[in-house]
């Protein structure tokens, strides 16, 4: 397999990409194919697109807004996927620039999954296959072997975010694991305000509901399948909002942590908000 060909597929809503290109093309194993999806949404069907139009054996998903620190990234994250079989997708961590702002940088240490640790061993980080969960790998950076991406196949279209975890879900299914890649790592913003904060989770949110409607065994949120309930559920979160700064608890990561995290209550609020607001807008069957 040492010779299989690689792609990198890159979506962008503006194609705003100069740094990120210049970084691939000083990789010390350049793609031989990269794909800029230009203003396709949902991100789910811009990399479908992507796939489609390129040949490699070895695809490489890359946000536009992601940025490869090292010059051997593609190098390292394609080993494991040449080395070992049962690997199905490979990925490298997420750290914030070194321009970030403040404020990013307080997004990073309240919300969790906004950055992750480097590892300096291989890393695996397998999705569950009974009820909802995650990898540490997003679909920010990774890299998966095109059979792979068909037998599972590929990227759900309908989903307004999510796409990563319902795509790696089905890849777990079928039996292959997931490796992290030690010292690789993409740089990565945060949101860097209250409004993009607000903006960022609501959609987050919107897309948990569709997830919750698509796989009901592995429901993440309550069912608001009618008014009353989701006016019950937006007053419970409303109510929630003050404990929450002090309490990590969410239906996302459900466990009772003591702390400070007005940031984190204020993105739990909004994907609240977006949750409500899939099932109001005809997601409920």
């Amino acid at each position: 397999m040492s010779n299989q060909s690689v792609s990198v597929i890159i979506p962008s809503l503006k194609g705003d990409i100069e740094a990120l290109d210049a970084a691939l093309n000083a990789q010390t194993r350049p793609p031989d194919e990269m794909e800029v999806i230009i203003g396709v949404k949902p991100n789910g069907k811009a990399r479908n697109q992507g796939a489609a139009q390129t040949k490699s054996d070895i695809l490489v998903f890359i946000d536009d807004d992601a940025l490869p620190s090292q010059p051997d990234l593609i190098e390292k994250m394609i080993q494991p996927l040449l080395a070992d079989e049962t690997i199905g997708v490979a990925g490298a961590a997420r750290v914030l620039p070194a321009r970030a702002s403040w404020f990013e940088r307080r997004v990073a240490a309240e919300i969790p999954r906004t950055v992750n640790p480097v590892p300096h061993t291989p890393l695996e980080t397998n999705p569950p296959v009974n009820g909802y969960g995650h990898s540490l790998i997003t679909t920010t950076c990774c890299a998966v072997r095109r059979e792979v991406f068909e037998q599972a196949g590929r990227f759900s279209e309908d989903l307004t975010s999510g796409v990563d975890t319902d795509f790696f879900y089905r890849v777990r299914r079928l039996g292959y694991r997931f490796l992290m890649v030690p010292d690789v790592y993409v740089e990565h913003p945060a949101p860097d305000s209250l409004p993009a904060l607000w903006r960022k989770f609501k959609w987050y949110g919107y897309g948990y509901s569709q997830e919750t409607l698509r796989s009901p065994e592995r429901r993440l949120g309550p069912w608001l399948n009618t008014p009353l309930r989701r006016t019950a559920f937006l007053l419970a979160a409303t109510l929630w909002l003050v404990p929450n700064v002090f309490i990590l608890y969410s239906f996302g990561y459900p466990r009772l942590e003591l702390g400070f995290r007005p940031l984190k209550a204020f993105s739990s609020y909004a994907v609240a908000w977006g949750y409500t607001k899939g099932w109001q807008n005809g997601n409920h069957k």
